[in-house]
């Protein structure tokens, strides 16, 4: 199931639906992650050949991913259908580079794709149930879905299907930088009032016994610059709670490590 609408055309400028102005923004964020989902796996689809052993997915795994495109591309035309109906601009497609040079990187980045995605669903959800109530349940249902996907990428690395009791949900703007990393530089049509963060780099995964974690970041930064002198923390979400801060202990220029709580 997935959210209706009144029935619209595409430069259709008279809204049909009220929605708050937050409410549209964060929709029009799921589009762009929706955007992003769909190039990623209609890539996959054409660049991973069928009965192929050389790359390590089966044909079955195969149907899945092209499955998979097919509910990304209705949950793409349900936004895209939400968002004409109030009215509202339609996000178009940047372009995009997506690191996977194996089966293992390949499933690796779907899974961290698909967690972007819940998590921002999960937090655009429960605004709407505020602001734009009969939004909810179809936006529950995109959320569901995507965690099956999720669950699916876990399974196809040998992971259970969920590694924790519950999915942790990131704000509009941590997820619009997640999926930055996704996109050409100043390839996007149109862009999302969402602040861009100052970058930070860490390994791409947290093993369960790490004690302390390896940080990045360019020092001329501005944002930087202005906090030269002072502490620097790292924050730590996980599920349903609140963030846990550890201090950044500098290395060198840039670098700097802080422990895992």
């Amino acid at each position: 199931a997935a959210p209706t609408c009144p029935s619209t055309t595409a430069g259709n400028n008279t809204a049909t639906l009220y929605l708050s102005p937050s409410t549209i923004t964060g929709l029009q964020l799921a589009l762009h992650l929706e955007n992003l989902e769909v190039n990623f796996f209609q890539s996959a689809s054409a660049n991973i050949t069928e009965g192929d052993s050389a790359q390590g997915i089966s044909n079955t795994t195969l149907d899945v991913i092209r499955e998979v495109t097919l509910q990304e591309q209705a949950h793409r035309t349900t936004l895209q259908n939400i968002l004409l109906a109030a009215g509202a601009a339609i996000i178009p497609e940047c372009q995009y580079i997506f690191p996977s040079r194996n089966t293992s990187e390949f499933l690796s980045l779907g899974r961290s794709l698909s967690s972007v995605g819940v998590g921002a669903i999960l937090t655009l959800a429960e605004s709407v149930a505020i602001l734009d109530s009969n939004l909810v349940s179809g936006l529950a249902s995109i959320a569901a879905t995507e965690a099956r996907h999720d669950a699916f990428f876990n399974v196809a690395k040998g992971q259970p299907p969920s590694s924790a009791p519950f999915d942790t949900p990131i704000s509009s703007t941590w997820a619009y930088n997640l999926a930055l990393a996704f996109i050409v530089p100043a390839s996007c049509p149109r862009d999302l009032p969402i602040p861009i963060l100052p970058t930070l780099s860490t390994q791409a995964t947290l093993k369960s016994n790490q004690t302390s974690m390896a940080f990045s970041w360019d020092p001329t930064q501005k944002s930087v610059t202005q906090e030269n002198g002072k502490a620097l923390f790292i924050g730590w979400v996980n599920q349903l709670g609140s963030p846990v801060f550890t201090p950044l202990v500098s290395s060198g220029n840039g670098t700097g490590t802080a422990s895992v709580p």
